[in-house]
């Protein structure tokens, strides 16, 4: 289900973030933020919580039958406050 190499997981570590935590932070009813297409590869970025209440950003590609993190991040202040907003809607 996830595509894991050592660039992907350099990428999320560099954040502090274990394999784990995107993991859970995407099987966890993330929240679609926007979708952005970095040379013509099309990626959404989740608002997702781990199951310890991390909040994170978690960029992704399809590749296939796989999805590829491509990186991972902690929300900011403002993302948070957005990401309960949302929460609060119903999304």
């Amino acid at each position: 289900m996830f595509e894991w190499d050592w660039n992907n997981l350099r990428k999320i570590r560099a954040h502090r973030i274990e394999r784990e935590e995107a993991e859970e932070a995407l099987l966890n009813d993330p929240i679609p933020v926007y979708e952005q297409d970095v040379q013509g590869e099309p990626r959404v970025v989740y608002y997702g919580e781990t199951n310890a209440g991390r909040l994170l950003a978690v960029i992704v590609t399809e590749r296939g039958n796989s999805i590829r993190v491509v990186t991972a991040y902690d929300l900011d202040a403002g993302q948070k406050r957005d990401y309960l907003q949302r929460r609060t809607k119903g999304q």
